[in-house]
């Protein structure tokens, strides 16, 4: 059976505050005999103290211990209490009829302390021996009364006490339930919120009372958590909306292409030409468009695989610019590489698309007649790759979103980009362990910096 976060904090609260009570009733009542028998051992040693002067003051008149003792058992006679005088072998002397228990001797000595002990009815007494020596004569003198009014005192309180533990316990419980209930009471309010929170509802957040930090935390992280799911969502609706829009359009230039050719029964061999050209090439851009959609997909999931293997990563940027050299002369822009001979532990196929991706991202912003700059180095244990291009710059506002996904800049657009090559890139550093980020931008150009660990 589950019980419910009130009833399990009423229980341990209910608990704690037994064995709290018990310990400390415990503790009461032991401190509370102990102050007894401290107050009646004063009593003993006070009378002790008077019955020894007085015994000493009559041997010295009648020197004779029998009749010593009588003298005191007469004078001194304590409230419910007893004096004896014992000899040096521990028998009784006088008149006086024994009355008191006698502790065991050890080593031929009482004990010095007082101690407590039973007569033959059972009854409890408190028995104080002081061992004496006189004209040569060792005795010892026994002071001793019982213990019934200390006992009923104790015995008072221990009844107080069991009457009393229970109905404090009784009220603190349902102190506790009540505590409990209004200290959660918050928390089924904002569960209560969240459960009306949907898809269609992200902008409602849960609220906690400002008197209470632990649940206002507690608000506060939910609704974190609720602000990175809206965010979530908004950038993922984004993306579908975005991706629609760019598949819609090669898909359309293609419809349009076969429709206008098929369009009229007959055609020469250069017109179905001309239309399977532009299938084939708005079938590129397509196949481009769901392959990087692809791998930022399986990307989020965390389900690209990374193949890590030692490379030389300056001949893999040299590849690169070599595979890109026709697209450049094309515009007549010159690349120029400056590059350490360095190695890495990476992906090579990831690292080549990364580097593909700037590149093409700076040729596309260069104008023609333009220059592109690959420089590779070490920077401290890291290796740094700069791309540097002599277009027009990315104003500040845009130097971040240039790095999300179907973001492009009226110059990128002009080329035809979908806007996911430099969000690639970046994932692609920042899955090596790197970053990449454009370094400076202005009228003479863009500086992109991939920070790769070696």
């Amino acid at each position: 059976m589950q019980l419910s976060l009130r009833t399990r904090l009423t229980v341990w609260y209910a608990l704690l505050l037994v064995l709290t009570v018990a310990l400390f009733s415990g503790g009461v009542l032991w401190l509370h005999w102990r102050l007894l028998l401290d107050q009646f051992d004063d009593g003993l040693k006070s009378v002790s103290a008077t019955a020894t002067g007085l015994l000493a003051e009559e041997l010295v008149e009648l020197k004779s211990l029998p009749l010593a003792a009588n003298e005191v058992a007469a004078v001194v006679h304590p409230e419910d209490g007893a004096v004896q005088v014992l000899d040096a072998d521990g028998a009784p002397v006088g008149t006086a009829a024994p009355r008191l228990p006698l502790p065991a001797r050890q080593a031929g000595a009482f004990p010095r302390a007082a101690a407590t002990l039973r007569d033959p009815g059972g009854r409890p007494w408190r028995v104080l021996v002081r061992a004496r020596s006189a004209g040569g004569r060792r005795y010892f003198v026994v002071v001793g009364a019982p213990l019934d009014e200390a006992t009923g005192q104790w015995r008072a309180l221990l009844k107080a006490t069991l009457i009393g533990i229970p109905l404090a316990l009784l009220f603190a419980i349902a102190g506790g339930w009540w505590v409990a209930r209004r200290g959660l009471r918050p928390l089924a309010i904002m569960a209560a919120q969240s459960q009306a929170i949907t898809a269609q509802t992200l902008n409602r957040r849960l609220t906690a009372p400002a008197s209470t930090t632990e649940l206002a935390q507690l608000a506060g992280a939910f609704n974190h958590v609720l602000d990175r799911l809206g965010s979530a969502l908004v950038t993922q609706r984004r993306f579908m909306a975005d991706a629609s829009h760019e598949l819609r359009t090669p898909v359309s230039v293609m419809r349009t292409a076969a429709d206008v050719t098929l369009s009229q029964p007959n055609r020469q061999d250069a017109e179905y030409r001309e239309a399977l050209g532009v299938v084939s090439q708005q079938a590129s851009r397509l196949t481009r468009l769901v392959d990087d959609m692809l791998v930022l997909a399986r990307a989020d999931g965390g389900g690209y695989p990374i193949r890590l293997a030692r490379l030389d990563l300056a001949a893999l940027v040299d590849e690169c610019a070599r595979d890109l050299g026709a697209r450049a002369a094309a515009k007549h822009i010159a690349i120029e590489t400056m590059l350490e001979p360095l190695e890495m532990t990476g992906d090579d196929a990831l690292l080549r698309r990364m580097i593909l991706n700037v590149l093409g991202n700076a040729l596309a912003y260069t104008p023609d007649g333009g220059r592109v700059s690959l420089t590779l180095t070490a920077a401290d244990g890291d290796l740094l790759l700069r791309v540097a291009d002599s277009g027009p710059g990315i104003p500040a506002a845009d130097q971040e979103r240039v790095f999300e996904r179907f973001v492009r800049l009226d110059t990128a657009r002009a080329a035809g980009g979908a806007g996911l090559g430099l969000a690639i890139a970046r994932w692609v550093a920042e899955a090596h362990g790197g970053t990449l980020r454009i370094l400076s931008s202005g009228a003479g150009g863009t500086v992109f910096a991939a920070r790769l660990p070696a």
